[in-house]
């Protein structure tokens, strides 16, 4: 029987504390998964209870729900934490583990992935690669609005919504769906004077002040030697549009052990009902046949 209601879990690493939620059991093998941009661990409240084999964890990433803000001489870029991510991945499980990432977590994971090397036998990506957005930026002009939007959004006063209704609307300018905003509410929003003040990190919606090129993508793409399953969404990031169709070629072209599948759905595929069913199911079918591939292989000639 699928466990629904996750447990309250804590870490710490360079002196952060991150906070998660786990669904299963602790003998079973792990499941670690990481939320997209401005969400948060109970993004993945309907799809983990499905995947009733395997121990769930869902982290809240530093800046987003109960964990940590970086501090102020830090920043948010996809590799700033993969350092304390690959310490709280030890505290969970000295063995095999699987990363599931959505959207910016997706990025994140792909990163994890190559740091945490054969410790990753799997790697799940929901709507999300290693972006390309930036491919055709000044890098000049970048670091400068890097610089400006970091200084605009440090000074920012607190954001409060009088209702989690007004955030849930908020966030549609995003392209969020009002439910997902429901759903993530009770990690993303702390009740104050007014109403709810949002967790979030401001310095978030900021720009980055560095992308990863088009080399370095398929320099990362290139390590990658576990089964790597995208779940893009039809009505999501990827939908209609060539920059996306490149991406997906190109890790296609590097990742030795790549399948790409398109589900119906919004960017938020994996947290809406009509469609986390079979997400659920696309998972747990490639994890099958990702064990198949990490299996040894008998009567090699040794054996004769």
């Amino acid at each position: 029987m699928a466990i629904k209601e996750p447990i309250e879990l804590k870490w710490t690493a360079s002196g952060l504390t991150y906070a998660g939620l786990a669904w299963g059991k602790p003998d079973q093998p792990v499941v670690i998964a990481l939320h997209g941009w401005l969400d948060n661990a109970l993004s993945f409240v309907e799809l983990a209870p499905l995947l009733e084999e395997y121990r769930v964890v869902a982290l809240d990433l530093s800046g987003h729900g109960l964990s940590d803000h970086r501090s102020e001489d830090s920043g948010y870029h996809l590799w700033d934490e993969i350092p304390q991510l690959v310490d709280v991945v030890e505290q969970i499980a000295k063995g095999p583990v699987v990363l599931l990432g959505h959207s910016r977590g997706a990025s994140v994971a792909i990163l994890l992935a190559a740091g945490l090397a054969d410790q990753c036998e799997a790697l799940v990506l929901v709507d999300g690669l290693l972006p390309a957005f930036g491919d055709d930026r000044n890098g000049a002009h970048q670091v400068a609005r890097y610089v400006k939007e970091r200084k605009k959004y440090l000074a920012r006063p607190e954001r409060v919504f009088a209702s989690v209704e007004e955030f849930a609307e908020r966030r549609k300018q995003y392209g969020f769906s009002p439910d997902s905003g429901i759903v993530l509410a009770p990690r993303a929003l702390e009740a104050c004077e007014g109403g709810f003040r949002l967790r979030v990190d401001p310095r978030l919606f900021g720009a980055s002040a560095l992308y990863i090129n088009r080399e370095q993508r398929s320099q990362i793409y290139n390590e990658l030697e576990m089964p790597v399953l995208s779940l893009l969404a039809g009505q999501g990031l990827f939908a209609n549009s060539q920059v996306a169709r490149d991406m997906v070629e190109q890790a296609g072209r590097c990742i030795v052990h790549f399948k790409s599948t398109t589900l119906e759905g919004s960017h938020h595929l994996h947290m809406e009902p009509a469609s986390v069913g079979q997400v659920a199911q696309c998972i747990r079918q490639f994890l099958i046949e990702a064990r198949a591939i990490h299996a040894p292989q008998s009567g090699t000639p040794e054996d004769s």
